[in-house]
């Protein structure tokens, strides 16, 4: 009997390491000339100038610019300033695309008795466990440029886009940013796949 508690802890410690360990995966291009940052003043702006006083743009341009003063650049001095980083960002569904929203894996086990050998035991493992629903993915962007003020020049342009079934942008917001800024500002006519847990 304790070997058949062993092996069902077993197949379900297998079956939650299934369903618990998942990733999204975001999808990062860039195009830049831009040189190595050495502590110019930098401001991030809105794309859109009607969000520019939103209170939600505040906090996503606020993630953006600690992750420029990572990585060497500065906030402006009183109106002055050497470069602006302008962002946009948007989430809507994918169309046409479904997911059916099923475990991948079930298993079970089974004790009986009785018969010559005394007690009997058996195990089976199934795919498609669980109801069956469908959600709807969607697409998360964010888009950075960075432009040097004096002479107009736009010296960096970014894409990040992230697929997952989460609608909420404030929610995936940290992850499009982290994404972006992963080894910024990386080789320029490039993309990269940067996934992340999504336990």
């Amino acid at each position: 009997m304790n070997r058949i508690v062993k092996l069902g802890g077993l197949f379900l410690a297998l079956f939650m390491l299934t369903n618990c360990s998942s990733t999204t995966k975001s999808n990062v291009t860039r195009f830049h000339q831009l040189p190595i940052p050495n502590g110019q003043s930098i401001e991030v702006i809105a794309m859109d100038p009607t969000l520019q006083q939103s209170i939600e743009f505040g906090a996503y341009a606020e993630m953006v610019g600690q992750k420029l003063g990572v990585h060497g650049y500065a906030a402006p001095s009183g109106n002055a300033t050497n470069y602006i980083a302008e962002i946009s960002y948007n989430i809507r569904p994918l169309r046409d695309t479904i997911v059916e929203d099923r475990s991948p894996v079930s298993v079970g086990v089974g004790v009986g008795s009785g018969g010559r050998r005394g007690t009997s035991m058996g195990v089976g493992v199934s795919t498609g466990f669980g109801s069956s629903s469908s959600k709807v993915e969607y697409v998360s962007v964010l888009n950075l440029n960075i432009i040097r003020l004096s002479d107009g020049s736009r010296l960096y342009e970014g894409r990040v886009e992230n697929l997952g079934r989460n609608q909420n942008l404030a929610q995936v917001m940290p992850i499009l940013v982290e994404a972006l800024f992963q080894n910024f500002p990386g080789e320029s006519g490039t993309s990269d796949t940067v996934e992340h847990s999504a336990n």
